[in-house]
């Protein structure tokens, strides 16, 4: 949405200016037009994502389950993190999605920006994230965070504050905000996976909700700045697994259990690219 305001808006100021200039064909008009056409899309870009920030914190405070926040949410984040940040995702599965808002996304993670395109293949959920408490402290991502229901997890072994997190997150999800998690608890930086911690699947398992297991490949290729070429990464959603499946599963047979699947998938899209 905002790439395609961004051309137009380009496009018609370049022409209106190649008009006021009657069409010359000398290459210094030629070179002005190419100037301005540069100059309007560097504005382009900074008037959207000034755009971005108002809307962030003007609307931290409404409801964190509001679809229409999320929806415009998806807008920025597509503009920013596959326009600007030339990285093409495709996903896979999208007939897995989930019906309802009663479940729980489990994946393997490897970068930080792991959550932006988990969020745009669940776009028509307000999918929100358990989320380490480090980056609560940075203020404009904290805003961001908590507007969209984020939950904040403090990773010190018998912290109170963990426990809280963990009954605010099961909370959330019962009241109809799915959450997503990262069992591994730190990134990988690569197509490999760390053991799950079982403890994760306490979420799923008390909220009685459905897991969504989603495979991450390449995402290690985002984090390149200065790309020739886009970087293509690949989100596979597999098959909900529904409450009733593992609701006699322990956490650590359930953990294994998504493991397995999640690092299947991963081996055959390493295999694949």
């Amino acid at each position: 949405m905002f790439l395609l305001l961004q051309v137009i808006v380009s496009l018609s100021l370049g022409l209106i200016y190649f008009y006021h200039l009657n069409f010359a064909t000398e290459l210094l008009v030629i070179f002005k037009v190419i100037l301005l056409f540069i100059g309007v899309n560097i504005g382009m870009i900074i008037i959207i994502l000034l755009m971005f920030l108002i809307f962030v914190y003007t609307t931290e405070k409404t409801s964190k389950t509001a679809m229409w926040k999320h929806k415009i949410y998806h807008h920025f984040n597509v503009y920013i993190f596959n326009v600007l940040y030339r990285v093409k995702p495709v996903i896979i599965g999208k007939e897995n999605l989930p019906k309802n808002n009663n479940f729980v996304v489990y994946s393997n993670h490897i970068e930080y920006t792991d959550p932006l395109y988990i969020k745009q293949a669940y776009r028509d959920f307000p999918l929100a994230f358990v989320s380490k408490e480090e980056l609560f402290k940075y203020p404009f991502m904290r805003n961001v965070l908590r507007g969209t229901g984020c939950i904040s997890l403090s990773r010190k072994a018998g912290d109170r504050q963990a426990l809280q997190a963990v009954l605010e997150a099961i909370n959330s999800v019962k009241n109809g905000q799915p959450m997503g998690i990262f069992p591994e608890g730190t990134r990988s930086h690569s197509n490999t996976m760390q053991e799950f911690k079982s403890g994760s699947f306490k979420i799923a398992q008390k909220a009685q909700a459905d897991i969504s297991p989603i495979v991450l490949c390449n995402m290690h290729k985002t984090i390149d700045i200065f790309k020739l070429f886009k970087a293509k990464v690949y989100l596979r959603i597999l098959p909900l697994i529904k409450y009733e499946e593992y609701k006699d599963m322990d956490t650590n047979k359930l953990s294994n259990y998504v493991f397995d699947k999640i690092n299947d998938q991963l081996c055959t899209l390493k295999e694949i690219n």
